[in-house]
């Protein structure tokens, strides 16, 4: 985590069309306040509480890492299929939680329609989830 910091942290996976997809062994997952997209200012709610965000390093295949960024949001599906990235990542997640050594995979599936003018449509996701295969147990007194 310390080191995420020094060194920047993983660069964002871009998703730039409906079908790309993002698959790797989660390496870690922190929780960070969002920013407004405008003024780089720190987002809250109504109530002046912080709109938090998770995000999850991933180390896909060959290596290289990066991350990806799961907020919350009630977007009406425009085109495709998804939901926000957050809503996505709590239906992989469902009866189990994300850990290290996990294999996630998210994808762009959609488009929302969009809320504001300037903006481009919010995108939506899917995602899977699959726990990491617990070690074996070993009996030291059999050794």
């Amino acid at each position: 985590m310390i080191d995420d910091v020094l060194e920047g942290g993983a660069k964002a996976f871009t998703f730039e069309n409906v079908g790309d997809t993002c698959k790797g062994r989660v390496v870690s997952a922190t929780t960070k306040q969002q920013t407004d997209l405008t003024t780089g200012a720190p987002k809250t709610f109504s109530d002046g509480s912080p709109m938090m965000q998770i995000i999850v390093t991933v180390e896909q295949e060959g290596g290289d890492e990066c991350a990806l960024y799961f907020k919350g949001g009630n977007f009406e599906v425009a085109d495709g299929t998804g939901k926000s990235s957050l809503s996505a990542l709590r239906d992989a997640l469902a009866g189990t939680k994300l850990e290290v050594g996990g294999m996630l995979a998210m994808q762009y599936s959609g488009n929302g329609k969009k809320k504001n003018a300037g903006f481009n449509a919010p995108k939506l996701y899917t995602c899977q989830y699959k726990a990491p295969t617990p070690a074996l147990a070993v009996d030291v007194d059999l050794i």
